[in-house]
């Protein structure tokens, strides 16, 4: 029997007779992988040499704190076995394991008649001491990244990964992907989109599920934070939120970091470093799966029949909103809100509340959309000029087609005076250009030029007030808002009339006039952070409308007809409605007239206006507009 212990590790060196003193207590245990061999907070018995296998020591607290792996050679359990004491951290088989166990009195014994075991273990014991206060710095700090982390953790939990859509479908297979690997990885893509839930399920999905994932937030990055939760998260993961927002220095260098844990990083644009990239698609590029987010929030919210709980219309009108300013959330708050509003009634479009939560006491920030309606347009500046007049400010604009050239002009800091001056004289041969067909009769490079002249070569973020152009992808159908980049080329593809102006490639997409898919870009205005929404619709009544004298004039005549049901659901989140009577004209000649039209409706809209504005609370919101012809 002496001779089959001679390899194991510490009894191989007893003499044969202090063997034969302590074999009745020796008793060779297996534990199969995941097994547990000593449980945080109960009290051992036995003591455990590890004979072959590995085992992971860690830390029961809120969340699992790792703290050593261990394989053969090392023991286990000796303080707990010898004074009593609770264990001060669990044991848990990574793999099969076998051990050498033995109760107290084998210890005690063994220590009294062993010289060399007696020294191997007060040796082990005083290391095990003098590592101590290294031990417990380690597992404090640790543990205080981990408690800071827990409730951040919660409020990450959105539940499953809803949606059908190819997008999603590819999603979940992208995630599976890189769970299965350990890669640096940066997602990215608008606020809301869900980048920190992907970033932890794909920790959840992996190897390291076990272990901690701890946040840092880039916006308040400093290094002292950094080392903390990068030996926090030792064998987990680390998510560095909005990594875009670090220096190309600082980000390198966090690259090259030896801390093993495994770092995803989420941003809006990709930084420049050398990680795979996930991007992920605002809620307006994948539309096909709101309706089934709609559902899957209203039964998290205990309804029963999510399908009967909400009207066809509210739910195009759900559809259709662009959820810029929070997407995936900004959606849960627009149903969830609803289901309050509608008090157990089918939910309908008076009660959704959509943009931003105005703070109490602050001034409502007022919107305009300006509508499509070629060159009766002019119109706009009229309105432009009443508001001036009225002294109510304008904080953000949303244009489509000719209300994002007006719109794009006037944010761009034109003043009415030379809207005044200059429209009347404007020409279509210095915003057009001949084309070579089938594609199109014209394209509209020169209006980039044209726009330049009075506002420079400026980028959508030096505007002085908040702008966006509405678009409509030529290949899909799909809106498209333009918001960055280039203000010129943006206006460009917002007023590209299909069939007769050349679509226009604008960030990687063939783009067309936006009338097609949002005339009257209010719920853009809305989603921009607009508290009331001025909507000034150029469209014709049907009952006025004369029939097409040529081939130009029917295609403008074919893109009303077709949006005139769009035009009047999303005018119903407009606040106050200007629709001035305009005879339809293709050139510019009778800009002033426009002007004039666009300012007689706006005087009658204003007395509506100051009122809206003293009054407006969040309720506010939902009310039927105040319609003004």
């Amino acid at each position: 029997m002496y001779e089959n212990y001679r390899s194991y590790p510490m009894i191989g060196e007893l003499s044969q007779e202090d063997f034969q003193g302590i074999e009745p207590f020796l008793q060779e245990l297996e534990y199969c992988a995941d097994a547990i061999l000593l449980k945080q907070g109960e009290h051992s018995e036995r003591f455990h040499i590890l004979l072959s296998g590995s085992v992971e020591v860690y830390l029961e607290q809120e969340t699992k704190v790792s703290v050593a792996t261990l394989e053969s050679g090392h023991f286990i359990g000796e303080m707990s076995c010898l004074t009593g004491g609770a264990v001060s951290a669990t044991v848990q088989a990574i793999e099969a394991v076998r051990t050498l166990s033995m109760p107290r009195e084998g210890i005690l014994q063994l220590m009294d008649k062993s010289t060399s075991f007696r020294k191997h273990m007060i040796e082990a014991m005083v290391a095990r001491i003098s590592e101590s206060n290294e031990r417990v710095a380690e597992e404090y700090t640790r543990s205080f990244a981990v408690t800071r982390q827990l409730e951040l953790e919660r409020h990450a939990h959105y539940g499953r990964l809803a949606g059908s859509s190819s997008f999603m479908n590819e999603l979940r297979e992208r995630i599976a992907e890189l769970a299965s690997r350990d890669d640096r990885v940066c997602i990215t893509g608008e606020s809301g989109v869900g980048k920190f839930h992907i970033a932890c399920d794909i920790h959840n999905h992996s190897s390291r599920a076990r272990n901690p994932i701890l946040s840092m937030d880039a916006a308040s990055f400093n290094q002292e934070d950094w080392t903390l939760k990068a030996r926090a998260a030792q064998g987990g993961t680390l998510i560095l939120e909005q990594a875009d927002m670090l220096s190309e220095d600082v980000l390198h260098r966090l690259m090259q970091s030896r801390h093993e844990f495994r770092l995803i990083m989420t941003a809006r644009h990709m930084p420049s470093v050398n990680v795979q990239q996930l991007e992920l698609l605002p809620l307006r590029d994948r539309t096909e799966d709101i309706p089934e987010l709609v559902a899957y929030f209203l039964k998290e919210s205990g309804v029963f029949d999510p399908s009967e709980a909400i009207s066809q219309e509210a739910m195009n009108m759900i559809c259709a909103f662009p959820y810029l300013a929070g997407n995936i959330q900004e959606l849960k708050r627009v149903v969830e809100d609803a289901l309050v509003l509608s008090r157990g009634s089918v939910i309908r479009i008076s009660h959704l509340r959509f943009g931003s939560m105005r703070k109490p006491g602050t001034r409502p920030r007022i919107g305009l959309a300006l509508g499509s309606g070629s060159a009766r347009g002019a119109a706009h500046v009229g309105v432009l000029k009443v508001l001036e007049e009225a002294k109510i400010p304008i904080d953000i604009i949303a244009g489509t087609s000719v209300g994002a050239f007006i719109g794009a002009l006037y944010a761009g800091g034109q003043p009415i005076s030379a809207f005044e001056q200059v429209l009347p004289t404007v020409r279509w041969s210095q915003l057009l250009q001949a084309s070579v067909p089938p594609k199109a009769i014209v394209n509209n490079a020169p209006m980039a030029r044209f726009v330049e002249k009075y506002i420079g070569q400026v980028d959508f973020e030096d505007l002085p007030i908040p702008f966006a152009a509405m678009s409509s992808d030529a290949v899909t159908g799909e809106a498209c808002i333009l918001n960055e980049g280039r203000v010129s080329h943006a206006i460009c593809a917002s007023t590209a009339i299909p069939g007769i102006m050349k679509p226009v490639k604008h960030q990687q997409r063939l783009l067309v006039d936006g009338a097609v898919v949002h005339p009257v870009p209010v719920a853009l205005a809305r989603s921009m952070g607009a508290d009331i929404v001025i909507a000034v619709d150029l469209s014709s009544p049907a009952n006025s409308r004369k029939p097409p004298k040529h081939f130009i004039s029917s295609i403008l005549h074919t893109i009303d007809i077709m949006s005139e049901k769009i035009v009047q659901e999303e005018l119903q989140l407009a606040d106050i409605v200007l629709q001035p009577q305009l005879e339809s004209q293709l050139d510019f000649k009778a800009s002033l007239s426009y002007i004039q039209e666009g300012e007689k409706v706006a005087r009658k809209a204003v007395p509506s206006l100051h009122k809206k504005i003293q009054s407006f609370t969040v309720h506010e919101q939902g009310k039927p507009a105040v319609v003004v012809e």
